[in-house]
């Protein structure tokens, strides 16, 4: 994990989850159990039973939480019994947004999150290539402006890199970074359009020529064009490495909002396409019993083009396919904007000293027409929010999607930014919350940029505000939104940490974030990232918690969360 050695290591017991999807009868005190944990402490996230000494499980399923002495009676001459003295048996984790599907890709070649400035970065990239002479295509990630003192040009790429194409992505996946021979490999020139000018969009020079800094995924086509994507290989690589490193983590269940490719954009096509690719994949795995977590995903919507209707027609398609335990789709996506740090995320008032209040690239009135029709499917929807606008937005969709049905669970994903007013219609209507605590810690240098593009005045009311949130009976879940953090960053206790101490736990120097702002407290965010997390997910009675007939979702860790400085918990 990053930052130590691993203080606390989690060891995730998937029990059952290549068991056939049944039912499983409670067992009688006179049949004995498949596994029983005993003799430690367990932490239930039940209300009713918040701790207990022992867990028996049958199948798949738990069929005693209690004292240790009761386990005994679970326990026959086939039981396996793992004694747990001294560790913490818990729920397995649940993310409600990790990409774990398609995205690894986003992660190969050179790592540069550690470079000090421009010229450490250019320096690690050149040794990569240097080092990687067979290789195409020269892939990294891991720049941001504060790092390299400014968007990267093509020239200073060219400087590392100039026999062959070299493409950078930047630390949040959004801005990539490309190299002459790359623009040239995709034909991006002059003449070339913006998606979404001012939110998705080639930075130019004085004449409009593009300098080679692609903002808000506007090099998708380019990675395309240039010969970088292999779908069928990259989706099934990217979904066993991810898989492989959540479970290691401890995380039994997730949700993926959205399979990320470079074909996102054409929502009716390669969106579709690339979605199918992965479930087929996927479904695979279940029916050979390889599938490591139970998984659900999420069509996505990201285009200032494409039907509402015929989106949530293709997910109700895919809900009505993929409805186990193991693989489901229950929800839709919507990513209706760029990023706070690109300056381009919707805000209700200008950013500071600038006559911009960014812009929308799904508009919040096909937002709110998705959501609606969706809800009329029984669908839920998550929409990501970054700007203030774009968190009122979503939060007026929700509302809408509650008046065609009132059991709607569609929430805001990320609420980076949230107006007082609007903080107050989430408490108000009790709308769910998902949030990843590193986008608003000192993290990639988020600090500077908030504090330069939007202010400190609301920074202190307005920047993730998820903990004020679940203190006032907000159903919170958090997560590390791989890839858009770095794959060491996905552990859920690595999570936790960041959000009970609000602190970029990569740099043993950071401080708090805001300094004023009141952190989660351990309880808190391990409910986000169990329960709360599970209900968001339409699991609560299935997983999320330790109780007889859910499934035996097991992880143990050999330390206690509850008993160590926040900042131990990773």
């Amino acid at each position: 994990m990053t930052g130590s050695s691993s203080v606390l290591r989690a060891v995730a017991f998937a029990i059952g989850l290549a068991i056939a999807q049944c039912w499983v009868p409670p067992v009688q005190a006179n049949e004995s159990a498949d596994y029983v944990f005993t003799n430690g402490k367990v932490y239930t996230v039940n209300d009713e039973q918040p701790w207990a000494e022992a867990v028996a499980v049958k199948g798949n399923k738990i069929v005693y939480v209690g004292d240790a002495d009761g386990a005994k009676d679970f326990i026959g001459e086939d039981t396996e019994v793992i004694d747990t003295s001294g560790k913490i048996v818990m729920p397995g984790f649940v993310s409600a947004h990790d990409h774990l599907v398609a995205s690894a890709w986003t992660n190969a070649g050179v790592q540069i999150y550690d470079a000090k400035d421009k010229a450490d970065a250019l320096a690690k990239i050149r040794a990569y290539a240097e080092a990687n002479p067979d290789e195409k295509i020269i892939k990294g990630v891991g720049w941001d402006k504060n790092m390299l003192g400014g968007l990267p040009t093509a020239k200073d790429l060219d400087a590392a890199v100039s026999d062959r194409p070299a493409i950078i992505l930047d630390n949040t996946i959004h801005d990539a970074w490309l190299n002459t021979a790359a623009m040239k490999a995709a034909n991006i020139t002059k003449d070339s359009p913006d998606t979404v000018p001012g939110v998705t969009y080639w930075e130019r020079d004085a004449d409009g020529n593009p300098t080679g800094a692609a903002i808000e995924i506007q090099w998708f086509q380019a990675y395309l064009d240039m010969g970088a994507w292999d779908g069928e290989k990259m989706i099934a690589d990217s979904a066993e490495l991810l898989h492989d490193l959540a479970a290691r983590n401890g995380t039994t269940t997730f949700l993926v909002p959205g399979i990320i490719t470079p074909n996102l954009k054409d929502v009716h096509g390669g969106m579709e396409r690339d979605f199918e690719t992965a479930m087929a994949i996927l479904h695979e795995w279940e029916k050979d019993g390889t599938l490591k977590l139970r998984t659900q995903a999420q069509p996505i919507f990201k285009t200032t083009e494409g039907d509402p209707q015929r989106f949530v027609d293709f997910g109700a398609k895919m809900r009505d396919k993929y409805d186990s335990d193991l693989l489901r789709v229950t929800s839709l996506k919507i990513h209706p904007e760029g990023n706070t740090v690109a300056g381009t995320a919707p805000f209700i008032e200008p950013y500071k000293d600038s006559d911009s209040r960014g812009a929308f690239n799904v508009e919040p009135e096909v937002s709110k027409a998705i959501m609606t029709k969706a809800a009329k499917t029984g669908l839920d929807v998550f929409i990501h929010t970054d700007g203030d606008h774009s968190s009122r937005a979503g939060v007026d969709a929700i509302l809408a999607a509650r008046e065609v049905d009132p059991d709607n669970r569609s929430a805001l994903h990320h609420a980076i930014w949230v107006h007082p007013d609007d903080q107050k219609r989430i408490i108000g209507n009790k709308i769910p919350v998902n949030s990843t605590p590193n986008f608003t810690t000192t993290f990639g240098g988020g600090d500077k940029d908030n504090l330069r593009l939007v202010g400190e005045d609301r920074v202190n009311t307005s920047l993730g505000r998820y903990p004020h949130f679940a203190r006032n009976g907000v159903r919170v879940s958090i997560s590390a939104d791989v890839p858009s953090s770095p794959q060491n960053m996905q552990a859920p206790l690595y999570v936790i940490a960041c959000a009970a101490t609000l602190r970029d736990l990569s740099d043993p120097d950071s401080k708090a974030f805001p300094s004023g702002r009141e952190p989660m407290t351990a309880e808190q965010a391990v409910r986000a990232m169990t329960i709360d997390a599970a209900w968001q997910l339409r699991m609560e009675d299935k997983v999320g918690s330790l109780e007889v007939g859910k499934y035996a979702d097991v992880v143990v860790l050999d330390g206690n969360p509850f008993e160590v400085e926040p900042a131990e918990i990773k």
